[in-house]
């Protein structure tokens, strides 16, 4: 949260793009905005939100399971910040445009928006990092498979800058988080669990299987208190202007 310590929250209309644990849902309270609406179409992120929110900030929060692309509860204008914390690596091109132009529309004449994400993973390498590419490439297939679409794209900064300046933001600030992304080997075994329930719609059985192999095969090669370092971490502030 290092950029955001710089953004005096308190009293904002604040929006975070991707409820995800809620830990920018529950700082962003904690810090007196005057109204956060947590948008998820994940339930399971918002019920999990929800519970680790105290008692005394409920009513400045309202979490709501909806499609960031149509956010038709929302008048133009009316958000203050908007905060994306590892959200835009999950989605696909054309989703994030779409996601963004609709921000874009709610968000108020020099409103900031705040997007922490992945740079590629090419951008800090080690021997071992091509072991959570690898793994990161099989999730990718699968979902393409099972979905018809990756379910893992990385964005450099300068890509989802140039993105914004096209709808009218100016950027002010890129910065590293983390010039190195550590890889746990729980973290990875989550990325496993997708691709084992990935794997069950897929209709080629024996292709599924392979695939499946493949990315337990990887995940072995890890040690149990290993942590791999691959990519790094950016976070971008821009300002609306019109």
């Amino acid at each position: 949260m290092s950029v955001m310590d710089e953004i005096n929250v308190k009293g904002l209309v604040c929006l975070e793009a991707g409820t995800g644990a809620g830990n920018t849902t529950l700082w962003l309270a904690k810090k007196g905005a005057k109204l956060v609406y947590s948008i998820s179409n994940n339930q399971e992120h918002l019920d999990y939100a929800f519970k680790r929110l105290s008692k005394k900030y409920i009513k400045n929060v309202k979490f709501i399971k909806a499609d960031l692309q149509k956010l038709d509860f929302l008048e133009e204008e009316t958000i203050d910040l908007i905060t994306a914390h590892m959200l835009i690596n999950v989605v696909t091109p054309v989703d994030l445009f779409l996601i963004f132009k609709e921000l874009t529309r709610i968000a108020k004449n020099k409103a900031l928006i705040v997007v922490n994400d992945y740079n590629p993973l090419s951008s800090y390498q080690t021997e071992r990092s091509h072991l959570v590419e690898e793994l990161f490439r099989i999730e990718n297939a699968v979902s393409y498979l099972a979905n018809g679409e990756p379910i893992l794209v990385w964005y450099p900064s300068e890509y989802t800058a140039g993105l914004l300046e096209l709808l009218e933001w100016k950027v002010e600030t890129i910065e590293l988080l983390y010039d190195k992304t550590p890889w746990e080997k729980e973290l990875l075994k989550e990325h496993l669990e997708v691709i084992e329930e990935e794997c069950k719609k897929i209709n080629n059985e024996n292709l599924a299987e392979n695939l499946l192999h493949q990315a337990i095969e990887i995940l072995n090669q890890v040690g149990e208190s290993e942590t791999i370092y691959a990519g790094t971490i950016y976070s971008l502030i821009a300002k609306r202007k019109k």
